[in-house]
This record gives C-alpha cells, structure tokens and sequence, in this order.
C-alpha cells in the first residue's frame, strides 16, 4: 500500500501556486475543471494537456465544442509558450520542439459519440491522461427521467473509464449561473448537477472571475473545493494568458 502511495501523485502539476494545494494527481483519478463561460476552461485544460506532454505523458484528448483542430494549435501554443503570430514566423522551429511531444498526442473531435466509445479507444490505443471537454456533452446509454441522473451515470461511467484504463481523467464542464461574477467558484455550482456529478470526483477545480473584474482582466481564482487525494481545499490566483493557450504563476 505505500508503495503504490508513491505514484499517488504520478500526474504532477507544474505551476507553484497548485503544487502548493496538491503535487499532482495519480491513474483512476477523476477530476473536473468548471468555470462559467469565456473564463478559462479550455485554457486551463489544454495547459495541463501541454504539461503532461512535457512530462512524457500520452494524452487523449476529446473536443465536443470548439474545432479539434483548434484545440490542438492551442495545446501546442501552451508547449511552446508561443502566440500564434510567434509560430508562424519560427515554424520549423516550432515543428523540431514540438516532434516528440506531438507524438504522444491526440486530438479528436468528439461530437455525438457516446463515452462507451472512448472506453474502447483506451483499450485499443492506449493513454496515460484523457481529457474530455466537455463532458456533460457526451452521450451515454441508458433510459433517464431526469438530466441530472443521466449526467450521473455518464460521470461514473468516466470514473470507471478511468480505473478500468489505470489512467487519468479530467471532466470540464459549465457551472451554473450561480458562479457568475464570483472568484470563488465551488462544486455546489456545477451546472445540471444535485450530487451525482460531484459525488464521482476525486477532485474539482473552480475557476472563477469576479464582477469586478474587467473583461481585460487575466486574473483567476482557482478553487480546489473537492480533494481526495490529499484532503487539501486550497484557494490560489492564476494568470490566464489564452492568447499562448495556457495559465501561469
């Protein structure tokens, strides 16, 4: 048991202010990135994806709303650390230092098809981290009265996708329009939810933006309300800089 502990944080996060509330997360791990609209979901998202690429982690990642292959040029822009106007002018460049990494990624479009699917995926090709955004969006089989006990299932069918593979997945979903103009941004606020979505992860990371904030504005609260892995409820501040697809100290 403890040594399976030491790989408990095996998925490591990179910026200071995260390392400080949880190291990192570990395979069978669920966990979900929510914030309300135009906040920084996807920045977040595809920054963790270019982390684990840096790691030499293999990264599956499933897009139901904007372009895959946009999300793919972001996910490379925050490996990179570059504009798009910086790549376009260093493009060989850019292609050598990203050859190994982009190796270990894939990016699908991933509208209309149900989680079944990505199960099957894992199972044939493999992958250390699987992202999927969103995930509310994914179709899963079953007969249902309510949205929130088909979200349910679809949520720990993701969790058993999870320990089934031995990999990592991360959810990212909207929260309710009860987290709008707020920093602080905690599971009670996920979107079409009573328990059953947050029941299933082992972490839920809200991203928030005060009314106060200007549409400018490039800082973020980042609330670490749900935390199994090391029972930690931080509250940190990050700089989103989604012109480069990626979230710094």
């Amino acid at each position: 048991l403890l040594a399976d502990d030491q790989f408990a944080h095996e998925f490591k996060f990179t910026l200071k202010a995260l390392v400080d509330v949880l190291p990192g997360m570990g395979r069978g791990n669920l966990g979900i990135i929510m914030a309300r609209p135009e906040v920084g979901k996807t920045t977040f998202a595809t920054h963790l994806a270019a982390e684990y690429l840096r790691q030499g982690f293999k990264v599956a990642y499933f897009m139901n709303e904007e372009p895959a292959r946009k999300t793919k040029l972001r996910i490379m822009q925050a490996f990179l650390g570059l504009t798009k106007e910086e790549m376009s002018a260093t493009v060989g460049e850019c292609k050598k230092k990203f050859n190994g990494a982009g190796e270990l990624l894939k990016v699908y479009d991933a509208v209309g098809i149900e989680i079944d699917e990505l199960n099957s995926y894992c199972a044939v090709h493999g992958a250390d981290v699987v992202i999927i955004d969103q995930l509310d969006k994914m179709r899963v089989k079953g007969d249902f009265g309510r949205g929130d006990e088909r979200l349910k299932q679809l949520y720990v069918e993701t969790r058993e996708l999870a320990k089934r593979n031995n990999c990592l997945a991360w959810g990212v979903s909207q929260a309710s329009a009860e987290a709008e103009g707020k920093d602080r941004v905690d599971y009670h606020m996920l979107d079409n939810s009573k328990t059953g979505k947050p029941g299933e992860a082992d972490v839920i990371i809200g991203i928030g933006k005060g009314f106060a904030s200007g549409d400018d504005d490039p800082y973020r609260g980042v609330f670490f309300s749900k935390n199994k892995v090391n029972g930690i409820h931080g509250f940190v501040t990050l700089k989103i800089e989604p012109e480069k697809g990626r979230d710094v100290n």
